[in-house]
């Protein structure tokens, strides 16, 4: 998985430019501080098992250590990237829009072969955690419930759940 492609907005209508590039920062950022580098791989759980590679090209510096002081901000958008990515991958869906808060999720998802891939097709609700392998199952038990409180749309809801520090994702549909 090539975190740069996050920077390929023209599959990713719900992003902008300057999105983009700070999520993947934060990925970045987040990875470089568990001191990974380009090419560690990455456990993938949920809807599919397999083990993965996460590639990226951007340097690690001081500047951007700095820019992203707060850990708990870096490792949500860090994950954000991440799970967008894989999201990508692993359904039939792009990112469309950002929700709003107390939806019970971060991101509407549409059809990536539609011809208005602007539908509401399904949700997405993402977590990270930067240190903590042993809490990654409960945050997934936790996300799958906070999204109930949209279940009225009667469309399919993805949660996934990024940890940094032996990097894995749990991806899990609803």
């Amino acid at each position: 998985m090539d975190l740069n492609d996050i920077k390929n907005i023209e599959n990713i209508p719900g992003l902008s430019e300057g999105t983009a590039l700070n999520m993947l920062e934060a990925a970045v950022v987040c990875l470089s501080r568990q001191n990974h580098n380009s090419g560690v791989s990455i456990l993938v759980s949920g809807i599919q098992n397999y083990n993965d590679i996460l590639e990226w090209d951007m340097l690690y510096t001081d500047t951007l250590d700095r820019a992203y002081a707060d850990q708990e901000v870096a490792t949500e958008l860090g994950a954000v990237c991440i799970s967008i990515l894989f999201a990508l991958s692993l359904t039939p869906y792009t990112i469309v829009e950002r929700s709003r808060k107390k939806t019970g999720f971060d991101y509407w998802l549409g059809d990536k072969n539609a011809t208005m891939p602007f539908a509401h097709s399904a949700r997405l609700e993402v977590s990270g955690i930067f240190n903590n392998q042993q809490a990654i199952q409960p945050r997934v038990i936790y996300k799958l419930k906070q999204t109930n409180q949209s279940d009225n749309l009667k469309i399919p809801a993805y949660v996934s759940v990024v940890e940094f520090s032996q990097p894995s994702i749990c991806f899990v549909l609803k």
